[in-house]
């Protein structure tokens, strides 16, 4: 009796290496109709992250691991994962259940949107020049809290703040348990489930940051594959995306202290904003996505504004 030869295209049989594994992966990948919006700008990006954290390698040093050899084991789960990215296109932070965001690693899984927020840049430069001495800063909340990845990076930006994050999402908020968890934040960093404000009534906050749903319902109708596979919840906001930063920016004036800020993220969102509230003074900020993504507004004009 004779054993069948294996055939010639089945990775498992054909790869020895991680050097072989990666180059594999750039061309399925390639060959794919892939989006690399959660983290990862190409397909040799994504490839070397997957790998690399499959494999709990450290980045600055994947490249000496290039040709070592990987057991069957290794190589038969990085096969299988590969084949997930590229065939069910699971965002690669799903199949590794971990995210980074400044630097920061965060667990995520599908309970929760993938960490990604241009405000996490802002509290890497401790909100400067808008926020004078972070170590003053008594009270914060990150409204639509998810991962949790923004509390916990709002936790060491403003150590001395009691930081609150809410979610309406129960399953989120188990993700960001998670997260605080790991962070050994459970003694410091509140969790509260809510729709938007409505479990945080009569609190007010220096500071609030928010990453709400703001896709519009057109743009969830095209939305890659890849999207599809993270809370709707967490992304969908009506016709003009405005829905829930409608509701947050009137009722965030009865939740700001006298001289607090809001901090909101939008996407593309600018004109709709604008043509929203005309006369409203609002700053936009710079972060690397643009000048058009992230806007600030105090509460001294949301009161005036909303009377």
């Amino acid at each position: 009796m004779y054993e069948t030869a294996p055939l010639l295209d089945d990775p498992i049989h054909n790869l020895k290496t991680i050097r072989d594994l990666y180059r594999w992966a750039i061309t399925e990948m390639e060959n794919a109709d892939l989006s690399y919006g959660h983290g990862s700008p190409d397909a040799a990006e994504e490839a070397s992250f997957l790998i690399c954290r499959a494999l709990k390698l450290p980045f600055e040093r994947f490249e000496t691991f290039f040709d070592a050899a990987l057991t069957h084991n290794e190589l038969v789960r990085l096969v299988h994962l590969i084949d997930r990215r590229v065939h069910d296109k699971t965002p690669t932070a799903y199949l590794l259940k971990e995210a980074w965001l400044t630097g920061h690693r965060f667990y995520i899984d599908e309970r929760a949107l993938i960490p990604r927020s241009y405000i996490a840049e802002l509290l890497e430069e401790d909100l400067a020049p808008w926020i004078d001495d972070p170590y003053e800063v008594e009270s914060v909340l990150d409204l639509c809290t998810g991962s949790g990845c923004l509390a916990i990076l709002a936790q060491g930006t403003f150590p001395n703040a009691r930081v609150t994050g809410s979610d309406i999402s129960a399953d989120a908020l188990e993700v960001a348990k998670i997260n605080r968890r790991d962070y050994g934040l459970e003694d410091d960093l509140e969790l509260v489930q809510g729709d938007l404000f409505a479990s945080l009534e009569g609190r007010r906050f220096e500071l609030i940051i928010t990453n709400p749903p703001y896709v519009t319902t057109a743009s969830m109708a095209r939305l890659p594959a890849e999207y599809r596979h993270e809370p709707a919840l967490a992304l969908g906001a009506g016709d003009d995306g405005m829905d829930v930063v409608r509701r947050i920016l009137r009722e965030a004036k009865d939740h700001l202290t006298e001289n607090g800020m809001i901090i909101v993220e939008v996407g593309d969102g600018l004109e709709a904003v604008e043509a929203m509230y005309p006369g409203l003074p609002l700053t936009w900020l710079t972060v690397s996505g643009g000048d058009d993504q992230v806007f600030m507004a105090r509460a001294e004009d949301l009161r005036a504004y909303f009377s």
